[in-house]
């Protein structure tokens, strides 16, 4: 009989990313370093729970690597680590194991990525709501963690960016630490949170839900700054931003080019810290500003105005100012190679592989229709939007790690992305002389300036046949309705028309003022535009070119919470 060691070693071996040469020199010179640990332990009565962790930045650079294998030595644990120097000159990987002696029998691994729920696998898995922040310092005691928007957590007060210093007396050093708290816990149990925000202590009591109790509700009218990054963000403390005319950041004195340092108490690394310090705020709320301008640092103070759902009346009567219209346009030049659906898998949320494009950076790193990526260089994806977002950051032939799971097993592998014709990402918003604005942002195909000019012109959007770049596929088939009642969207007025088209239809209609997802596609199911309107005020209406398209049937789907509406559209 073979015993856990020997079990355990096999599963590491097969994973994707042990087939990559081992180099046993270092180089650190001019290096970026990448370390992906992977953590299997087995408890008596033989469940498994894996753990994949990425480090990268300041808390690679400061990772003891012996140090992790030997406090996390044990009979029942087996720990892999992966420590990656990238250089402009070569790549250099190195590899540590520890032994383990345990046995065990082939289980269901528990969520061991974030260690957030409960492991009674007869029982509803209690949910706490906090997911792994990519800011984790491994030499501050506690987790930073990035809070689930209507879980136990957030009802409980936690925000983005809170460190969680231990639960109901139990301290936290390692994710290990909360999912090995979890397993106990029920639902229905109370927990007592001592948490660090900003460098102040505080408690709170949070009551343990399952996944789908999460509330999912409109969001509150939230604050508006007016600034957008300016640039990438570097290893260097602050974020350049730039400035929207007419905001509460202009209004405040803020010029672009400006760097911002802190925003009341939370000290701003990166431009996601400005995102994630909006998302507490509401209009109307004073905000203190710390930025650098020539060198010199500067305190002002902006009173936020209102970010508001888009006025598609006057919109379509053209009554926007379109001084104050500003359209972006973002590309993106590297692709994973890859059509996914967003799917969840044993509670956690990532986004399927469906298919592979012809050039796929995924496809030759062994990755197969099927996958469930959760994470781009440990940043969570739960998403084709995430992935999205992640994949743009980097550029062709930069490296990337993935986290998925394959059968339930979670893994990772390195790829090197390659060079793709992509979808667009358009934003528009316009911000009014008291500092409200209205924004849109949409997902299309192969979008230039002249798609801009006649966006802006004629309130046209152009849609396009997808190319090679990565794109998301429908979760349920794109011809049918949901079957079940409770799935089933009624839309108080719903129109296509022309339809049948040669080229241009305008598709309108009204539903309940809450958070509302637009998407077209073809019959193969390859998504041709996206919009989400997380302020939805109830009224849609916007006109379409299908003309690039040539023939064939499209479908609009209307989707809010998990509530479906569905029509064709046939263009002849």
């Amino acid at each position: 009989m073979k015993t856990i060691a020997h079990l355990l070693a096999i599963s590491f071996i097969l994973m994707p990313w042990c087939r990559s040469p081992l180099f046993s020199q270092q180089n650190t010179a001019n290096s970026e370093k990448v370390i992906t640990i992977t953590k299997r332990s087995v408890d008596e009565d033989g469940s498994e729970t894996t753990e994949t962790i990425v480090k990268k930045g300041k808390a690679a650079e400061n990772f003891d690597v012996d140090k992790y294998i030997s406090e996390n030595r044990a009979d029942n644990v087996q720990v892999e680590v992966r420590v990656e120097h990238r250089s402009n000159e070569e790549d250099i990987v190195t590899m540590k194991r520890s032994p383990s002696k345990a046995k065990s029998q082939h289980t269901h691994p528990e969520d061991g990525y974030t260690g957030i729920y409960g492991a009674k696998s007869n029982e509803p898995k209690p949910f706490l709501g906090v997911e792994e922040d990519s800011d984790e310092d491994p030499n501050e005691p506690g987790l930073v963690v990035d809070v689930v928007r209507g879980s136990a957590a957030d009802m409980a007060g936690l925000r983005d960016n809170d460190v969680i210093m231990s639960l109901n007396g139990t301290p936290l050093t390692r994710w290990s630490d909360l999912s090995n708290f979890m397993k106990t816990a029920k639902t229905g149990d109370k927990v007592k949170i001592v948490y660090r925000r900003n460098g102040k202590e505080a408690t709170t009591e949070a009551t343990l839900i399952t996944r789908s109790e999460v509330k999912k509700e409109t969001p509150a009218p939230r604050g508006f700054l007016g600034v957008s990054p300016k640039g990438t963000d570097d290893k260097a403390p602050g974020t350049t931003v730039s400035i929207t005319k007419n905001s509460a950041a202009e209004k405040a004195g803020l010029q672009t080019g400006d760097i911002i340092f802190q925003l009341d108490d939370t000290t701003i690394a990166d431009y996601e810290d400005i995102s994630d310090f909006m998302r507490y705020t509401k209009p109307g709320d004073k905000v203190r500003i710390v930025f650098e301008r020539s060198g010199q640092r500067n305190t002002t103070e902006a009173t936020l105005g209102e970010q508001k759902a888009w006025d598609w009346e006057n919109w379509n009567v053209g009554n926007l100012n379109l001084d104050n219209l500003k359209i972006d346009i973002r590309d993106k030049a590297a692709c994973l190679g890859v059509y996914s659906a967003t799917a969840t898998v044993d509670d956690q949320q990532g986004t399927k592989i469906t298919g592979f494009t012809d050039k796929s950076a995924a496809r030759e790193s062994n990755m197969i229709t099927g996958d469930l990526i959760t994470s781009i260089n440990g940043q969570r994806v739960q998403g084709h939007d995430d992935l999205w977002n992640e994949i743009a950051k980097f550029k062709v032939g930069d490296k990337v790690v993935v986290g998925y799971l394959r059968d339930k097993q979670p893994a990772t592998v390195e790829t090197t992305l390659k060079a793709c014709r992509d979808q667009s990402r358009v934003e528009m918003s316009e911000t009014d002389e008291d500092g409200n604005s209205q924004n849109r942002r949409f997902f299309t195909w192969n979008w230039d300036q002249d798609e801009q000019q006649r966006l802006r012109a004629n309130r046209i959007i152009t849609i396009r046949k997808p190319t090679d770049g990565d794109a998301t596929n429908v979760e349920l088939a794109p011809h049918e309705q949901p079957t079940s009642q409770d799935r089933i969207l009624t839309l108080d007025s719903f129109r296509a028309y022309p339809n049948p088209t040669q080229g241009q239809v305008t598709i309108s209609f009204k539903a309940a003022p809450i958070a509302t997802v637009v998407t077209i596609y073809d019959m193969n199911g390859r998504q041709l535009f996206r919009e989400e309107l997380n302020y939805f005020s109830g009224d849609y209406h916007q006109q379409f070119d299908l003309s690039d398209y040539a023939k064939g049937t499209v479908v609009v789907r209307v989707q809010q919470s998990e509530k479906v509406f569905t029509n064709q559209i046939v263009v002849n």
